[in-house]
């Protein structure tokens, strides 16, 4: 199998827009694709610490409240300990996805106390953690602003500071992440209620903080969106009841067939779609070459139509790029 192909988990979520235009109608679906860390990690770093040198601020959390009156009050809670829980969920984010044989997480070592007050040398750190690679955080500041007007909701707004550091190079690499994050009280109503209920909406935050990051170190999973077209035409119809089942073969067996309808508008379709399963079979140009034939077969009428390829050809040239780096960061099992 393409490792195009293996990059896709086809679990398949539809859902429906409505389309006035070229088509009765058009679904999209939800398909998780593997998308590349931020750097290339050598399959030689086996063992992996995660160490806090943040020493985290005293303002490092923040609840400021802003009523009807318009009148800003801190709110105080107690401290969950939000740079430990990131760190815990970063640790436990590459734990469970298995890219490193070894993570040690020193946030919740006595080690990481000697780390701290003896600020080391690189060299140091290497020796003392054992480590192949270090990943630093080295600044956390994660405030809310809760907004009690009228929709009560709260925002998180994080900066954390992050330095990645090879015992084999010379050089480092440093990551400035700032996330926001919206709760509102329709969506979260378990943080709005009671008061530990802003503490527990701190750790998820904190918890979102350092999987995010994880995500960004190893490539890992991602739902993203697909868009298909629809038609009340029989061949048309049997297609899409194949691809929901994940047959994409069969479905472009039927699609191939209306890519010389006399309709235009079911020709056009019938293009796009092709694109789609190419993509779904790890085809990467197949399928930019269907959508630019989709493109050029209506003549009138087809901003939409025009707009949707364009903008799927961008998305698939993107892919491209990151199939190329996906290509050397992952690792096999023998890795």
């Amino acid at each position: 199998m393409k490792l195009t192909k293996k990059l896709l988990l086809l679990s398949l979520f539809f859902g429906s827009l409505t389309s006035c235009l070229i088509t009765d109608y058009t679904r999209t679906f939800q398909v998780e694709i593997m998308k590349p860390a931020i750097l290339n990690i050598p399959k030689e770093v086996k063992t992996i610490a995660i160490v806090d040198q943040s020493n985290q601020p005293i303002d490092a959390l923040k609840f400021i409240n802003i009523d009807e009156t318009k009148k800003i009050n801190n709110l105080k809670i107690k401290d969950p300990g939000v740079s430990e829980i990131t760190l815990e969920a970063l640790s436990n984010f590459l734990i469970e996805n298995k890219y490193f044989a070894n993570v040690i997480n020193y946030k919740t070592s006595l080690d990481s106390i000697w780390i701290l007050s003896n600020a080391p040398s690189t060299s140091e750190l290497f020796e003392k953690t054992k480590s192949d690679m270090c990943i630093l955080l080295k600044d956390f500041h994660l405030n809310h602003l809760a907004m009690n007007i009228g929709d009560y909701s709260v925002q998180a707004n994080a900066h954390l500071v992050w330095d990645i550091i090879s015992k084999s190079d010379s050089t480092y690499y440093t990551y400035n992440q700032q996330d926001t994050l919206i709760y509102t009280i329709e969506q979260f109503p378990q943080y709005f209620n009671g008061k530990n209920g802003l503490s527990r909406m701190a750790i998820n935050s904190s918890e979102y903080l350092g999987n995010y990051f994880g995500s960004r170190i190893i490539p890992s999973w991602l739902t993203v969106e697909r868009l298909y077209y629809q038609s009340k035409n029989q061949r048309m119809l049997m297609a899409e009841k194949y691809a929901m089942n994940n047959d994409w073969l069969k479905a472009a067996e039927l699609w191939r067939k209306e890519i010389n309808n006399k309709n235009k508008t079911i020709a056009a379709k019938a293009c796009y779609n092709m694109a789609l399963a190419c993509e779904m079979e790890g085809r990467l140009d197949p399928a930019i070459d269907w959508l630019v034939q989709s493109y050029s077969v209506l003549t009138k009428y087809n901003k939409e139509h025009q707009a949707n390829c364009q903008r799927y050809i961008n998305v698939l040239a993107l892919r491209k790029k990151e199939i190329e780096k996906l290509e050397r960061q992952v690792r096999s099992e023998k890795d």
